[in-house]
């Protein structure tokens, strides 16, 4: 099992390598992709706009753009420097699985595209990056996430579960309740849920399942 493993490598370092985040996808060969663009989102979506896990975060204010891993692994080191001493906890809320490839410099046209540079990740308008949950003191994770966002490009913003969420640069919305799907099927069922419903309840559905 561990026959690749070196002599100067233990089994324990091996295990915390692989369960660690190190701001690139595992077990994959590096896909080459094009450039592409930031997502805007024309749909209404406000997927990853709002707090999930901590009880303060970091959100991008600004126009969506690309980020380098080594940009954010700059502000996730300044972020666990400042809060190793109150033992909170730290969530990132984005996967760096953008392959950039780059040519070097004074290199004609053709022959394909360039090696592996590094791994990226594109960040639309609104989007969490940094979470903070724990016992730490508000004007303590304020100033961590102030130092972290120093390090990264764009404008930010620090939100609390009670921020509004942003839709675009100048718009935010107040957060939508949460519907109950399963009460609202039960109103009004549809065919499909009826007989799904019917087929736990009643026992002669199960005489003929699987026929």
């Amino acid at each position: 099992m561990f026959t690749s493993l070196s002599k100067n490598t233990s089994v324990f370092t091996s295990i915390f390598k692989r369960f660690k985040h190190e701001y690139a996808p595992r077990f994959r060969e590096v896909e080459k992709a094009q450039k592409g663009r930031v997502s805007v989102r024309t749909g209404g979506s406000i997927k990853g706009n709002s707090l999930e896990f901590g009880k303060i975060g970091l959100r991008l204010k600004s126009r969506g753009l690309r980020m380098s891993a080594n940009q954010l692994l700059a502000a996730d080191k300044v972020l666990r420097r400042e809060l190793r001493p109150t033992k909170s906890k730290l969530f990132t809320r984005f996967v760096c699985d953008l392959a950039v490839c780059i040519k070097g410099n004074q290199t004609r046209m053709g022959k394909g595209k360039g090696p592996f540079d590094h791994w990226a990740t594109r960040v639309p308008t609104g989007k969490v990056l940094f979470e903070i949950d724990g016992g730490i003191h508000d004007k303590v994770a304020r100033e961590a996430l102030r130092k972290a966002a120093d390090k990264l490009p764009g404008l930010y913003e620090i939100i609390t579960p009670e921020s509004k969420i942003r839709v675009s640069m100048t718009d935010l919305i107040d957060k939508p309740e949460k519907i109950n799907y399963v009460e609202k099927l039960n109103a009004q069922p549809s065919k499909k849920w009826r007989n799904i419903q019917d087929f736990k309840t009643n026992p002669m559905y199960k005489l003929y399942s699987g026929r």
